[in-house]
């Protein structure tokens, strides 16, 4: 597996692994949230199945799996940030087929994760990232949290990155924190 893409391999791997973990937390997203989940979130163990570069079509995809396979008892669901990339779908579209994902979840407690905004001045990659795209996705996860009772993670005003989008050591801290305090918090009956 050493000469396939990374990608390829992270997605491989995380299919493997999820046959032998009794994780009650699965996580899953893009490559913040492969660098930045948690061991542990409100002292249960995350089995991390994000994989670097996907979109929504890909956890769309592999998700299902990861439903059945799993049985999470919890779910965070942190993607969009490959969304905004050029050409991204409809935000109608995109909206969706989050309900989709979300839906395959029913019954569990869920996290939605708002994309993280970027930092243009580090990194011209990060200006090819539609930015009304992802203030809308932020939008549309608000209303499906505010639909579904899920807990949901605001994105904060700027992140510490190391190129405009990743985040550092510490970053990925704030991250953490950030997830914890919104999925731990008590919530009232749904």
């Amino acid at each position: 597996m050493s000469h396939m893409p990374m990608r390829d391999r992270v997605r491989i791997e995380a299919t493997i692994r999820s046959n032998f973990t009794r994780a009650p937390v699965l996580a899953i997203g893009d490559s913040i949230t492969y660098e930045a989940a948690p061991g542990h979130l409100c002292g249960a163990r995350v089995f991390n199945a994000a994989v670097p570069g996907d979109r929504l079509s890909d956890l769309l995809a592999e998700a299902p799996d990861f439903a059945v396979r799993l049985a999470p008892e919890r779910v965070v669901i942190a993607i969009g940030i490959n969304d905004s990339l050029p050409p991204h779908p409809d935000i109608a579209q995109w909206a969706d087929d989050y309900r989709t994902l979300v839906a395959l979840f029913a019954g569990r407690d869920l996290v939605l994760v708002e994309i993280n905004p970027v930092d243009p001045r580090i990194s011209s990659f990060v200006t090819q990232l539609d930015q009304d795209f992802i203030q809308r996705a932020n939008a549309v996860i608000r209303d499906i949290a505010a639909e579904t009772g899920a807990h949901v993670v605001p994105a904060p005003r700027e992140v510490i990155t190391r190129d405009g989008l990743h985040p550092t050591p510490a970053g990925a801290a704030l991250w953490r924190a950030r997830l914890s305090e919104a999925a731990c918090s008590v919530k009232v009956a749904r």
